[in-house]
């Protein structure tokens, strides 16, 4: 484990702008685990793994994030079902088909991710200090919480999080050092929106769970909230995690995600397109179902975060980073209603113009729908 890092203070907030009064992560308080990584790199090399050893290695706190991640795509993952997967692998065994914890995929290169892990608890100031300073950016000060960030080997993620001060980093995905230390970014300011978070997911589900007028508008809140929220949230992370950092980064995963980005951000359209056909969709008299429309949009190839990334960029770059803290404990449509309300908006390729309906989509949202 690292040690904690004391960071210098945050930039001041606009002059004006109002947190919700929750607790908030303490980026002076960030600690970095990787013995759930270490343990799994080290079971898929040991050919005399024992069931028992196995299971305790699937209870520890990084590896039980796959589960629940595993859990999150709907395979009914279980601490059982992780140990029986590294233990098949470590003994040369097919392991069950239903889960994709892809100890089998890491396992040829077990040696190189355990070497890359020495590197990162030998360096903790090198590793962590642009990650530190670019989420202390963008976060406010003087906040109490902490967050801890699990570095896990396994699973079809590279990194993710729970909507909780934690996150969780994949060596498997990033097995470079300037590419994890970027993605480490993106995921530690997921941790920060999960700890401002004021709304709860559920709220506009509840309501549209009863019947009547107010349930099928409730519903379209609901679900056109949740686009906007999700833009919001991948959109602002991916900026904090900026993947044009890597310019420069010698290693080829890093020239392989950098080209990937920017050949999204070339096609902005694209985006575009596609967030006015998820909410005509969300908003039609027969609904795609949110899960579907949701897929589309930030499941690999994430079109939708390259949207997210430059309306947050442009936030940023045009009001100073403090503009997009102020975002933190907000709604994903008030984002959306500031980046319309930019000077710039739609002038040029830096602020790009948002089709028709989901102008009207974020108008209505920020005028018509029921708030907690």
């Amino acid at each position: 484990m690292m040690e904690i890092v004391k960071p210098s203070l945050l930039m001041a907030l606009l002059a004006g702008a109002a947190f919700a009064q929750q607790p908030a992560p303490d980026p002076s308080n960030i600690t970095i685990d990787g013995s759930s990584a270490r343990a799994v790199l080290s079971a898929v090399q040991n050919p005399t793994l024992t069931h028992e050893q196995a299971l305790r290695i699937a209870a520890m706190p990084g590896n039980q994030g796959l589960v629940r991640k595993e859990n999150s795509y709907g395979r009914h993952a279980t601490t059982q079902s992780l140990a029986d997967a590294l233990f098949a692998v470590a003994h040369d065994e097919t392991p069950p088909a239903d889960f994709r914890f892809q100890f089998e995929r890491l396992k040829p290169r077990a040696e190189a991710l355990a070497s890359l892990l020495d590197r990162i608890e030998a360096n903790p100031t090198t590793f962590r200090d642009w990650v530190i300073t670019r989420v202390n950016t963008f976060s406010p000060p003087n906040s109490k919480v902490a967050i801890t960030g699990y570095l896990i080997a396994g699973g079809s993620s590279g990194g993710f999080a729970f909507g909780k001060p934690e996150f969780f980093l994949n060596l498997n995905y990033f097995d470079e050092f300037d590419t994890a230390r970027v993605v480490m970014a993106h995921e530690l300011y997921h941790a920060v929106q999960g700890a401002h978070a004021v709304q709860p997911k559920d709220w506009w589900a509840q309501k549209a769970a009863k019947s009547g007028a107010q349930a099928v508008l409730a519903k379209q809140c609901a679900t056109t909230s949740e686009l906007f929220e999700a833009l919001y949230e991948e959109g602002s992370a991916s900026y904090v995690g900026d993947l044009l950092q890597l310019r420069g980064a010698p290693g080829p995963g890093a020239k392989r995600l950098l080209s990937d980005f920017e050949d999204g951000l070339h096609d902005i359209d694209r985006s575009t397109t596609l967030l006015e056909l998820s909410v005509t969709g969300l908003n039609a008299s027969q609904p795609v179902p949110y899960d579907e429309v949701y897929a589309l949009g930030f499941y690999v190839p994430e079109i939708l975060y390259k949207l997210g990334y430059v309306m947050s960029k442009a936030i940023a770059v045009d009001e100073g980073p403090q503009a997009l803290t102020a975002a933190l404990g907000h709604p994903g449509n008030a984002f959306a209603a500031q980046y319309l309300a930019l000077p710039l908006y739609g002038r040029d390729a830096d602020h790009p113009k948002l089709g028709p309906n989901s102008v009207a989509a974020i108008q209505r949202l920020q005028a018509s729908c029921p708030t907690p």
